[in-house]
């Protein structure tokens, strides 16, 4: 059995994740491959018997750069895919999601998994409510989803069929109907427009090596940022001289009703044995978004 893992990760979680799922694999089989999304041709697919992909949640359901890829596959015959997140406050819609790209390219959906983790953007407080996430129970249980994995679809294999998965836990209805309303056109309009200053950029070049979506290039005439963009604020939140920014006022100000909700569907998720608090959310500091603990961190301030 050839198998291959892909995965989209900025801040490792997703990759962590990814990696314990890739070693659950290889304890079934010496055939596997592990690679980033962005090295992942389309069309290299075919020979693979069993397919996992794997990214975090942005704004309820997978990032535009995963749904291009997915929307570029090519017939995919029944091929075995799995599908895995790593999510804040929230998962939302990802797993319906992702599944639905993959079966309009006929690939049969044998098993999803998801892992709670830390929440890194600009406008929301650090730590968050799943400061924490993922921990050493979190990687077990994907260490073990990966074995699972290989099981399942020799099983399929073996004898034709077996018990697939629903696509769960999915998050309260108002979060997936907010998925389907946050559109990459909503989104341009809602998000911030992201400003470059040039007299504190120190030309490092870490914000267009790291852009998923090859959006940003500063040295240009005249310079391109956000140009695409999929708002994963990664450009904002690695830039050591804080040159580039937004002007985050409207979201922060929304911080206090966002996170009561926020811990509504956590609480719930705890109730329900799939969500374990590793922080007190009575310590997360509201009104000091990570934006502001930058700026007062800064030595320049």
């Amino acid at each position: 059995m050839k198998i291959l893992v892909i995965y989209f990760s900025q801040t490792d979680n997703t990759r962590k994740i990814a990696e314990k799922i890739f070693t659950g694999i290889t304890e079934n089989t010496r055939h596997g491959d592990f690679k980033p999304l962005e090295k992942v041709s389309p069309a290299s697919l075919a020979d693979y018997d069993l397919i996992g992909i794997g990214a975090p949640v942005f704004y309820y359901k997978e990032p535009f750069n995963v749904t291009d890829f997915l929307e570029s596959l090519p017939d995919l015959n029944g091929q075995h895919w799995f599908v895995f997140c790593t999510h804040g406050n929230v998962i939302g819609n990802f797993f319906p999601s992702v599944s639905a790209c993959l079966q309009k390219k006929r690939a049969t959906v044998i098993g999803y998994h998801n892992c709670y983790a830390d929440i890194t953007v600009p406008f929301y407080p650090k730590p968050s409510y799943t400061s924490g996430h993922p921990d050493q129970l979190d990687l077990d249980r994907a260490l073990q989803f990966g074995r699972d994995m290989v099981d399942t679809s020799r099983n399929i294999r073996q004898n034709g069929h077996a018990d697939l998965p629903n696509p769960l836990p999915i998050s309260s209805e108002d979060w997936i109907l907010a998925s389907h309303q946050i559109t990459r056109e909503n989104l341009a309009k809602m998000m911030p427009k992201l400003s470059w200053n040039s007299a504190t950029c120190v030309q490092c070049g870490d914000c267009a090596a790291q852009c998923p979506v090859q959006g940003i290039d500063l040295a240009s005439d005249p310079p391109r940022l956000q140009t695409p963009c999929i708002y994963c604020w990664r450009c904002v939140n690695i830039c050591p001289t804080q040159s580039i920014t937004g002007d985050w006022r409207q979201i922060v100000a929304a911080i206090p009703d966002n996170y009561a909700r926020y811990k509504k569907e956590l609480d719930q998720a705890a109730a329900r044995g799939e969500f374990r608090w590793l922080i007190d959310p009575q310590t997360i500091d509201l009104s000091t978004p990570l934006c502001r603990q930058r700026k007062r961190e800064s030595p320049d301030q």
